[in-house]
């Protein structure tokens, strides 16, 4: 019950972030680990395909979600698959 409650709280009080923003927030992000790894954080973008072509908006992060996610140690220690092959 107590998880679904602040499941809930976190959701209606989210706050989206860009990535610069991200960074600012919680400095152990860095850009550069975020155009690397960013993809390992909860992240959202908006997608729109009409008669110009296909549009994407910037990568927005929710705030909250992630300072939950560094509270509880979830990020503490990640595996990457291909490690050291990424440009």
């Amino acid at each position: 019950m107590r998880e679904a409650v602040t499941a809930y709280m976190t959701a209606i009080g989210e706050k989206w972030l860009t990535a610069e923003e991200l960074c600012r927030q919680f400095q152990m992000f860095t850009p550069r680990w975020l155009k690397d790894y960013g993809d390992c954080l909860p992240r959202k973008r908006v997608t729109v395909t009409g008669p110009n072509g296909r549009h994407q908006t910037r990568w927005a992060y929710p705030q909250h979600e992630i300072a939950r996610g560094i509270r509880e140690g979830t990020y503490d220690e990640m595996t990457v698959l291909g490690y050291g092959t990424k440009n």
